[in-house]
């Protein structure tokens, strides 16, 4: 049989593009080496965040007094919680394996290879297809430090350390900072530049790192690589990024950049007309699974005859507390374009749902084109800061102005309807500019 799609690899790029391809009538075949599911389900975003779930609620067990509530000193068994991590993921990878069944989806456990532009062997056979979708995701970055733990491994422990030191000052490194020291360990950062989350909004940095200190986070910065390798906690994790996974391609079908991700075009075919490349794996990947899930979507569209384009601003979020979120242009990035950008700021402190939870420091900001008036960027700190970003993208994808989103009545007392004071103080700039 020569199917309409090849797909290398089980994860959100892989999955989605099969169900994406099935659906419009085109028959797919799937190989996965691991777990289907891929390092989002199984090693990433819902462990981790199971995790960080079990934490918070183990943190609130402390601090419950000041809301009436006494107990006596709550006690942690980490082995029961991640059996009961390792539960849910196993639930949702059944879900999974299930819905490909009933799709009627070929999969192949093993661990394939490309042979040309049409080949596939895996397990001693050959398969083939029309197109071909790499979709292999990414691993984590080598680690700095002799001994360290990548953020796969890190899952994999049974009991809690003493104390752990976390290299590396991205999303990966304050989420795990954020998990175990809910958990009680001694956690400290240790970076080679000047603040966390260099990427990010400098205000959604500062806002963290003022969370973390008072946590009793430390972090230590402008570090030396002999200083970053230093073993000085019972846990090391080495969590300074992740590089794409090129096993099982053929590269000379492909191009790739000088991190070795796979060069696209917007419709995610490489420099062979009929192999795409989807997720973590490609050039300048943001490495976020619900972009890959779109991007899969895409190409099993494109082969299909169907083209369909991908919104423009997507939500990225850190699940810390208070969550972090940030979609569209930062103020910086809008000036390095030439937009005339004017920004409005809400703070949390008077946001009724805020102070019932006795979150930290929060806020919720918005930027417009001083021209337009449309929405072209948001930055959250606050609870919710993951759910609430989605409107905002919403709102920026379809060319709002301030005074359409001013247009909702946001519910009272939430989160969001600090959206509505944020508008409302940027309109009245936009009036004054």
């Amino acid at each position: 049989m020569i199917y309409d799609l090849a797909i290398l690899g089980g994860g959100p790029a892989g999955y989605s593009a099969a169900f994406e391809a099935v659906k419009l009538g085109l028959s797919a075949i799937l190989f996965e080496k691991r777990e289907l599911g891929g390092t989002c389900l199984n090693r990433g975003c819902v462990p981790t965040k199971f995790l960080a779930h079990t934490a918070e609620l183990y943190h609130s067990a402390f601090n419950s007094r000041e809301y009436g509530i006494i107990s006596e000193k709550p006690v942690l068994d980490y082995l029961a919680a991640c059996e009961k991590k390792e539960s849910v993921v196993s639930e949702l990878r059944s879900g999974l394996e299930q819905s490909m069944r009933l799709k009627k989806i070929a999969v192949v456990n093993g661990s394939a290879n490309i042979t040309d532009s049409s080949r596939i062997t895996c397990n001693g056979e050959t398969y083939e297809a029309k197109n071909i979708l790499i979709a292999t995701g990414s691993i984590p970055a080598e680690p700095l430090a002799e001994g360290a733990l990548t953020s796969d491994e890190i899952l994999e422990l049974k009991s809690l350390p003493r104390s752990m030191k976390i290299i590396g000052g991205g999303v990966i490194a304050a989420e795990f900072a954020h998990i175990f020291s809910l958990l009680g360990v001694e956690v400290t950062i240790a970076i080679r530049g000047e603040r966390i989350l260099r990427k990010w909004d400098k205000e959604i940095a500062v806002a963290l790192t003022q969370s973390f200190k008072r946590r009793g986070i430390r972090i230590l910065t402008n570090q030396t690589p002999e200083q970053l390798s230093e073993r000085s906690a019972d846990v090391v994790l080495s969590a300074v990024g992740r590089r794409p996974n090129l096993c099982g391609v053929n590269t000379s079908l492909v191009e790739t950049d000088e991190n070795g991700g796979i060069v696209v075009d917007r419709c995610f075919r490489t420099k062979t007309e009929n192999i795409f490349a989807a997720g973590d794996v490609i050039s300048n990947s943001r490495m976020l699974a619900h972009t890959a899930m779109e991007q899969g979507k895409t190409v099993a569209r494109v082969v299909a005859g169907r083209g369909a384009a991908l919104p423009s601003a997507v939500v990225e979020c850190i699940y810390t507390s208070p969550e972090a979120a940030s979609v569209g242009l930062t103020e910086a990035e809008a000036k390095e374009r030439g937009v005339q950008v004017v920004s409005a700021k809400s703070g949390m402190r008077s946001n009724a749902r805020t102070l019932i939870a006795g979150t930290d420091r929060s806020f919720i900001k918005i930027l417009a084109d001083k021209n337009t008036r449309k929405l072209i960027g948001a930055q959250l700190v606050c609870d919710r800061a993951s759910d609430i970003a989605d409107e905002l993208a919403l709102a920026i994808n379809h060319g709002f102005t301030v005074e359409d989103l001013l247009k909702a009545a946001r519910p009272h007392p939430s989160f969001c309807e600090a959206i509505t004071d944020a508008a409302e103080a940027l309109s009245e700039k936009l009036n004054e500019v």
